[in-house]
């Protein structure tokens, strides 16, 4: 059974053998970031976002024809991508075909599907009404879950009345045109944008496909299509046609383009004259920049030569050397002079130190130094002078340990909660944004979202005190009962999050946020009080409930908000249904 596509049983062999093919197709898969190129199988490959072709493209079009004008916008976007896509899933089909050496109609469309799943476009369902004939009564009735269009346009804040999956429909019919050497062209029925449980497409010849569109809607009453969804189609002649309202459309399109490029033009010499201005700054700044870094070094040098510790290095050996040193290294200074850096520090400080001296470098920040079982942090200034006729090395260290707490405390205090040691919130955002840079299209994750149960009655009864430390009880049981790769947060207030990287299903978060709603089954004592805590929790799974951090963290919001209702302490999982309604 193939893995990639559904499909009749009668095909399911032929399918399995296309998965193979398009398999080593794909698996000859080379990436160079360093040239900028991707090969598969021998031929250049490109990345795109995509909702730059879907509903960031409409958008743009909308701005471009203007407010009154959304339709013909709309039309004309659908009309220009249908017509790329179709012209894509030919040249796509033939390269393959010939790459691949097939022959056969059905062989070479059963490539398809698994070679459209591959790519990132989507994953095909063909339903058993299909009849992939090379004749009149060609017909293809098929689903598209996942399509990108229907996700980019579910992801974004647009409105849209008609289905968005076009670029779906153009390339696979165009693959399958080139399979079958005949005409074929695709419509969208069912669209997800439209509220649909999902995309469904008709393909058939383009005399015939409206007849097979009436007939498949009579054997199918449940499926349910809205007049102007059914209306709305790309339009070929709208692009290359030569009729009167077609010329007349195209000029329309060629008036707007020019206003458009007049603006962009009038912004263009905005942007310039503001370079412009913004590159004086630059260089005044530079200069400004220069002048106290002068300052600062004749100030450094003096400073250093007052208070920090200075070593005069000559042939590789200690010449010189201040009472800041003695202090700084632990060290008498006859056991200074004369030494060696490898008598004076450790061997990895000591390589340290004299790479910085071979390539000249001026400074070396925030090193570390172990001397006598503690611990400090130093600044290192090499200044490279003559002295006595022979070349010298000066160095000027400062020590900067406080500093360089204060730094470490400093951070700890942004990136964790001070009240119960969990990461915060920013912290658990760049935790979540690095773990979604890093997935993969298959990988699967589980974000919570847990808010306390009357937590507010809590800090009323006993005192804002005994609520501070219900809650770092409750961020110590959490962090008993889950462990591993999964990050808990404090997001503010009662507020938790878990992050669960890696899930094989939902069915992992559910075991999840069963193990945090068992922590809390005791009562917790407070001040001799025994208190009983519930969670209400959220579940959102990436990448079918979002795939970026907001989304992901508003629709696990709305599903704690569902668990809420649904009587506290308990769990719910996002449901799209439930958050329209």
């Amino acid at each position: 059974m193939p893995k990639t596509v559904k499909v009749p049983s009668a095909y399911e062999a032929l399918f399995e053998q296309a998965e193979k093919q398009v398999k080593a197709f794909f698996s000859e898969q080379y990436a160079s970031p360093t040239k900028g190129t991707i090969d598969i199988h021998g031929s250049r490959y490109v990345l795109v976002r995509g909702a730059a072709f879907s509903v960031e493209f409409f958008q743009l079009v909308r701005k471009i024809f203007g407010e009154d004008s959304q339709q013909d916008a709309d039309l004309f976007s659908s009309s220009l991508l249908y017509e790329l896509a179709h012209a894509v899933g030919r040249s796509d089909a033939k390269n393959f075909h010939s790459t691949m050496g097939l022959s056969d109609p059905v062989e070479k469309l059963s490539a398809g599907p698994v070679h459209f799943a591959y790519s990132g476009w989507a994953s095909v369902n063909i339903l058993e009404e299909s009849n992939p004939s090379p004749d009149d009564n060609f017909c293809l009735i098929y689903k598209h879950p996942y399509s990108f269009e229907c996700d980019a346009w579910l992801s974004s804040d647009s409105s849209v009345d008609h289905p968005v999956c076009i670029m779906n429909a153009g390339y696979s019919s165009g693959w399958c045109q080139q399979s079958f050497n005949i005409p074929l062209e695709a419509r969208e029925l069912t669209c997800r944008s439209q509220g649909s449980d999902d995309c469904l497409f008709i393909m058939a010849q383009p005399d015939s496909i409206e007849q097979k569109i009436q007939d498949y809607l009579e054997n199918h009453p449940e499926v349910t299509v809205a007049d102007e969804q059914l209306a709305f189609q790309v339009d070929k002649d709208l692009l290359f046609g030569q009729g009167e309202e077609e010329a007349v459309f195209r000029s329309s399109m060629r008036q707007r383009l020019l206003a458009y490029a007049r603006r962009l033009e009038g912004m263009q010499m905005q942007l310039s004259d503001n370079v412009e201005q913004l590159t004086r700054e630059i260089e005044e700044r530079k200069r400004v920049e220069k002048t106290l870094q002068e300052s600062e070094l004749r100030w450094r040098e003096l400073s250093n030569a007052t208070f920090d510790a200075i070593i005069t290095l000559q042939d590789d050996r200690v010449m010189s050397a201040n009472p800041a040193t003695e202090k700084l290294l632990s060290r008498s200074i006859d056991d200074i002079l004369g030494a060696n850096l490898s008598q004076l520090f450790n061997s990895e400080e000591c390589v340290l130190i004299e790479q910085a001296i071979q390539q000249k470098k001026s400074e070396l920040l925030n090193v570390r130094l172990f001397h006598q079982e503690s611990e400090k942090f130093v600044d290192i200034h090499c200044h490279y002078s003559t002295l006595n006729l022979k070349p010298s090395i000066i160095l000027a260290i400062k020590d900067i340990t406080e500093q360089a707490i204060a730094m470490q405390r400093l951070e700890r205090l942004a990136n964790y909660d001070s009240l119960t040691g969990l990461p915060n919130r920013t912290r658990f955002q760049a935790i979540v944004n690095r773990s979604l840079m890093d997935s993969g299209f298959s990988d699967c994750h589980g974000m919570l979202f847990l808010d306390l149960d009357d937590f507010k009655s809590v800090n009323d009864s006993y005192g804002h005190s005994a609520g501070d430390h219900l809650l770092y009880e409750i961020a110590q049981r959490m962090t008993a009962a889950i462990r591993g790769m999964n990050t808990i947060c404090r997001l503010g207030g009662d507020e938790f999050a878990v992050w669960i990287p890696d899930i094989k299903s939902k069915s992992d978060a559910k075991a999840v946020a069963e193990q945090l709603l068992k922590a809390l089954n005791q009562p917790i004592e407070i001040s001799r009080q025994k208190i009983d805590a519930t969670f209400s929790i959220g579940i959102a799974i990436y990448p079918k409930d979002g795939s970026d951090y907001s989304t992901l963290s508003r629709h696990s919001d709305k599903a704690m908000y569902t668990a809420k209702r649904a009587g506290k302490n308990g769990y719910s999982f996002y449901s799209s249904e439930a958050s329209d309604e």
